[in-house]
């Protein structure tokens, strides 16, 4: 059995496995950065305005018991 091929061979499998799992981690991470991103700026919205954080939190407890 040809043992340089079959560590050639593995070399070329883990390469391709290592990319997908590297490029889907990336993925990830920039979906979480836009996420987060977009958190912040809801936070900051309702930092800003108190009316509009009391409704929120209104809607929040109303949500929470079930009520519609």
């Amino acid at each position: 059995m040809n043992t340089d091929l079959i560590h050639q061979l593995a070399m070329e499998s883990l390469t391709k496995k290592l990319a997908q799992t590297e490029g889907q981690a990336a993925q990830n991470e920039a979906l979480y950065l836009v996420v987060a991103s977009e958190l912040q700026l809801m936070k900051d919205v309702l930092e800003y305005d108190s009316d509009l954080k009391d409704l929120f939190e209104e809607v929040k407890t109303k949500r929470e018991k079930g009520e519609s």
